[in-house]
């Protein structure tokens, strides 16, 4: 279908990805996900051919979303909340794919049908970029300048048309409250220099005829247009620098100019001058002009507001300017200068340079001054972070040896809020794309030990209350404080960022480069070994943080990043195997422990960290593997070693199929790491795992679970009796266990133990009301059969038994046998068929046939002395052909009875042969093949 009719097979694509979509079939589970995750990757791909029909189905369901989503805002209903999530994660992942297939778009391939999908695509795209500080619309909002950004990459015409219109339309426009959206536009589209250039030529034609309030909107775009220019195309900008780009520079002159007439206030200046700078480094000539003349190079009267601009700002920075509002946009400038300036290559003879070095010691004093903060107010909290966050990136790559700075916010006295500085710029350091000229991070590692401490004590103050007198390195598990109140969807971001946000950074700031915290150097090898295990217990300690999810997921990755091989020789360089048994064995123990106590929500997610944390382990040891079991004795080890054990037989049982096939798997390193330690005939891999052979069929059989349909781990999800077989096929390799060492033992008991506490529980359903599990000693009656908590024979039958004989004794219309044998027997054949054979005990079987007996012989008429034989002999021999409920069936004593003295016995007795196969009872089936089981 997919080669004969492309279209039909696209759309039917589309509208499944849309069904399961989470506001059409509700919350997402592990396998609805998994299919979304298939049919997003399948419409990536194809849109590489299909552009038009895939982009035109998403861009309308897009639509239908968006419209549910603001339907269910603006009006209250039941379970609006689950169904405003349902929209909110729909809509996000309708923007991704949108922003994925984008992307993956062959550059300049844009016909003219795929341009009017654009044009809707757009129109949508507009509705999330004007949005609320709602922290889901702001997630959705960044989401779409993504769309957007990938969007103008092909489609800038179109995305220019809508722009120049919006400016059109505003120059003559006389609302006092205009929307800014398109405008707003500029700021999150992908430009390099022609684009850049056009945009410029464009606002340079319109600008005099907008009032000041789009001047504003206008001014804080264009900027951030440059900015976007400069991290996409940093190579556009040093050809720049190094050979101007006359018509570029032309454009910068006339809008500084423009910008400079406008600016006729100081509250328009403080929101000028960061573009006017910026403006004025993309004419290299003009600036080296400007720069120069400070040492008696005459300036071309043209440039004179121009270097009356620079002498202004670096007046302002200074210490003795009067005027607090300049000063803010000088610093603001400057800022923007220095970070601009690193762009440029260092080993280039650019005056620019000359212009920094003038002023930074100015700016670092102003902003870098624990004494006199530099923060305007509680509503640029987080642009003055930005800024200095700016401002020490920029220092540090043009004057990386010299950077007063990093001694200020290193500095355990000073607020905390310079930590929280210091920290995100040295994670932008570190992941931003690196242009050749850029400082290594590697710098910094000399302040190894200022780090863990200040991560040491962020952690304490988070976790204040419950660890006040306890060294951290002592711990195994903490629980963390949280102060801030649960969101609804999405974590409110704090006025101010506190020490939570503080410790997110930090251990973001470990998983991008651990050797900031692991450098070591010139201390002794105890001390290394310390700081490491101090360091990686806080780590763990954050792990199972139910509270602070986004926080235990980034030390979840830090944790991973440091088992790497590289990394753990350096938890203690002069003996990384012992360090090793010690610190790896201490995570293993504490996150094992956890498990097993239940206290970790999302444990299929920490099953599938610990398989990678082994895997790591793995290839360490393999590494050293000559000398693998030095240090392996010592308790700790032991004692993980036995937790991993219990942990990955006790979720065999889990109710989370995957979860079940991770467990598995494991077993398969635990065997893995005792072929890598069996380096000698004296430790073999029996003796370090004496289950070595089961745990690697129970190992096999995940692997063949997991792909017996095409590589499916969906098998036995979609399977009807996938979970009994998987359950089946455990259960048959646990009973081959020979050996009950190391963790079988406790496995067992554990889950004895959790399966007493489950039955003292209540399952709670939605109503609200609750199903009470039977406690020991509690009796229920279920399909007719009594259950006490094991199955009982119902001896109330014996007595309902008794009471029917007695009403029958007296009627005349049926004959003894008939009696007995159609209408009183029936009556205890299932409950007789159902009991154990242990609770049919032979008196209570004895009494029955007593009762029958008497009845019979007082209904007949027989004297009391009639002989038993009698009546039970076949008609056929002048009996009356009764059913014995004892029958011939030995309980406790006598031989079993063997071919045709079988027969007999089961046509006279209404014992199941099931039952028969619960004693051991020997079957001749050729005889009995007509009786049904």
């Amino acid at each position: 279908m997919a080669t004969q009719k492309p279209v039909e097979w696209v759309s039917t694509l589309i509208t499944r990805f849309e069904d399961q979509l989470p506001c059409r079939a509700g919350p997402q589970t592990t396998h609805s996900r998994i299919n979304e995750e298939q049919n997003q990757a399948c419409l990536i791909q194809i849109s590489r051919h299909k552009f038009s029909l895939v982009i035109s189905g998403l861009t309308k369901i897009l639509q239908r979303v968006n419209e549910t989503y603001i339907s269910v805002n603006s009006v209250p209903r039941p379970h609006g909340a689950d169904i405003e999530r349902n929209c909110y994660e729909s809509l996000l992942i309708v923007l991704d794919t949108l922003e994925q297939c984008l992307s993956n778009l062959p550059k300049d391939t844009a016909k003219f049908d795929e341009a009017m999908n654009v044009k809707l695509l757009l129109r949508e795209l507009c509705q999330f970029i004007d949005s609320n500080e709602n922290p889901n619309a702001v997630q959705l909002k960044n989401l779409a300048t993504k769309v957007l950004f990938a969007l103008s990459l092909n489609f800038f015409n179109a995305v220019f048309n809508r722009i120049s219109a919006r400016l059109q339309e505003l120059s003559t426009c006389s609302d006092e409250n205009p929307d800014y959206t398109d405008i707003e536009l500029i700021q999150y589209i992908n430009v390099d220099v022609l684009k850049l250039t056009k945009l410029m030529n464009e606002t340079i034609l319109k600008f005099r005829l907008l009032k000041k309030s789009v001047h504003q909107v206008l001014i804080v775009s264009l900027e951030r247009a440059i900015w976007n220019w400069l991290d996409t195309y940093p190579d556009e900008f040093a050809d720049v620098q190094q050979k101007s780009n006359e018509e570029l520079a032309k454009c910068a002159d006339c809008l500084f100019d423009l910008l400079d007439q406008v600016s006729d206030t100081k509250k328009c200046r403080a929101s000028a001058w960061p573009l006017q700078i910026m403006l004025l480094l993309l004419s290299p000539k003009v600036f080296e002009e400007i720069v120069t003349s400070d040492g008696g190079t005459p300036c071309s009267p043209r440039h004179s507001k121009k270097k009356q601009f620079i002498d202004t700002v670096k007046r302002s920075i200074g210490p003795h300017t009067s005027s607090k509002q300049l000063t803010e946009a000088a610093a603001v400038t400057c800022v923007k200068l220095c970070k601009a300036v690193s762009y440029i290559n260092t080993n280039t003879a650019n005056v620019a340079f000359t212009l920094v070095q003038t002023i930074i010691t100015d700016l670092k004093n102003l902003l870098f001054n624990p004494a006199k903060p530099f923060p305007r107010g509680q509503n640029f909290v987080y642009h003055d972070i930005d800024l200095m966050v700016d401002c020490f990136v920029s220092c540090f790559r043009l004057k990386p040896q010299n950077n007063e700075a990093l001694k200020v916010c290193l500095n355990p006295n000073v607020q905390y809020i310079y930590h929280y500085i210091l920290v995100t710029s040295l994670y932008r350091i570190i992941t931003q794309p690196r242009l050749h000229w850029w400082p290594q991070i590697d710098i910094i590692y000399c302040k190894s030990s200022e780090l863990r401490s200040m991560f040491t004590d962020t952690l304490n103050k988070v976790a204040q209350g419950f660890i006040s007198h306890t060294p951290l390195r002592m711990i195994q598990s903490l629980t963390l404080k949280s102060k801030e109140s649960v969101p609804k969807f999405k974590e409110r971001n704090e006025e101010i960022p506190g020490y939570r946000a503080l410790l997110l950074w930090m251990v973001r700031l470990i998983h991008a480069d651990p050797m900031l915290m692991l450098n070591n150097q010139g201390k002794a090898g105890h001390e290394i070994q310390s700081s490491t295990l101090e360091l990686i217990n806080g780590l763990v300690s954050l792990v199972h943080q139910p509270t602070m999810p986004d926080i235990a997921h980034e030390a979840m990755e830090a944790l991973l990043v440091l088992h790497q091989p590289e990394k753990i020789e350096v938890w203690n360089p002069e003996a990384p195997i012992n360090t090793f048994w010690d610190v790896s064995s201490q995570v293993l123990f504490s996150i094992s422990q956890k498990l097993i106590q239940h206290q970790i929500v999302n444990y299929t997610d920490i099953l599938k960290w610990l398989r990678e944390i082994l895997v790591c382990r793995n290839e360490f040891l393999s590494h050293h593997k000559d000398y693998a079991n030095v240090g392996s004795h010592i308790a700790i080890c032991k004692q993980a070693h036995i937790k991993l054990e219990v942990v990955f037989f006790m979720y065999l049982w889990s109710i989370d199929i995957e979860a079940v096939l991770i467990a598995m798997s494991c077993f398969c390193l635990l065997c893995e790491e005792a072929d890598i330690r069996c380096t000698t005939e004296e430790v073999t891999v029996t003796t370090l795992l004496p289950n070595y052979h089961l745990y690697q069929d129970l190992a096999q059989a995940s692997t063949i679970l997991t792909t017996a349909c095409g590589d499916s781990r969906l098998y036995y999800r979609d399977h009807n009796h996938g979970r009994a077989a998987l359950q089946k096929r455990i259960m048959t390799l646990l009973r081959r266990i020979e050996h009950c060492v190391n963790g079988v033992q406790p496995a067992w008991e554990e889950t004895f133990r959790n399966w007493e506490v489950l039955t003292k529980m209540k399952l709670s359903l939605k109503n609200r009301d609750s199903i009470l599990t039977m406690k020991e000693g509690d009796t229920i009656k279920y399909l007719g059969c009594t259950f006490s908590g094991e199955l009982q024979f119902n001896e109330d039958s014996v007595t309902k038994l008794n009471m029917n004989l007695d009403k029958l004794v007296t009627s005349c219309l049926l004959k003894p046998e008939q009696i007995v044998n159609q209408y009183v027997f029936p009556g205890l054949t299932y409950p007789l068929q159902t009991a154990p054979l242990t609770k049919l005990r032979p008196e209570i079987l004895d009494g029955i046939d007593t009762v029958i007996r008497r009845s019979v012989k007082a209904i007949t008429g027989l004297p009391a002395n009639t002989s038993t034989a009698m009546l039970y002999a076949p008609r056929r021999y002048e009996g009356l052909g009764l059913i014995r409920c004892r029958g011939r069936l030995p309980y406790n004593t006598g031989p079993l009875l063997r071919g045709s003295q079988m027969y007999p016995m089961l046509c006279s007795s209404p014992l199941s042969i099931v039952q028969l196969r619960s004693l051991n009872v020997p079957i001749d089936w050729a005889l009995i093949r007509g009786i049904r089981v």
